[in-house]
């Protein structure tokens, strides 16, 4: 019954899916392209080795990400490519700033695994690869 409302059994958990983990991405990464939160970001990620310069970037990868995810553009490219970013950000937190699990790091892996799903599953019906045939 559910596969004949709402497409293959697939299609549901993957709007599902990208609208979570894209509205996560999208509210991490807007406050990276402001002023302040650049200046205040360049600060710690320099405490940890990094260049400043990797704030902006990961406000672009983050925002634009979560956009990508939630249209459905490129859906497993980009569902990769932010399981990858949040690798190297789980990376970061547990070798640099030496944080526990919870309160440290437990976003960036469940955005992880959530993800890799993601990449696996697809972009399903309701997105726009598909209205393109990708």
């Amino acid at each position: 019954m559910i596969q004949t409302l709402f497409g293959s059994s697939v299609d549901l958990p993957s709007l599902i899916l990208r609208l979570a983990i894209g509205t996560l991405f999208i509210v991490h990464g807007y406050p990276k392209l402001t002023a302040a939160q650049r200046a205040q970001g360049g600060a710690w990620m320099k405490s940890m080795g990094m260049p400043a310069a990797m704030v902006p970037f990961a406000g672009v990868v983050e925002f634009f990400g979560g956009l990508a995810l939630i249209l459905g553009i490129l859906t497993p490219i980009v569902a990769a490519l932010s399981a990858l970013w949040m690798l190297s950000t789980t990376w970061l937190v547990t070798t640099k700033a030496k944080k526990k699990y919870v309160g440290g790091y437990e976003i960036d892996i469940t955005l992880l695994l959530a993800a890799l799903a993601l990449a696996l599953l697809g972009s399903g019906i309701y997105s726009i690869d598909h209205l393109l045939g990708v």
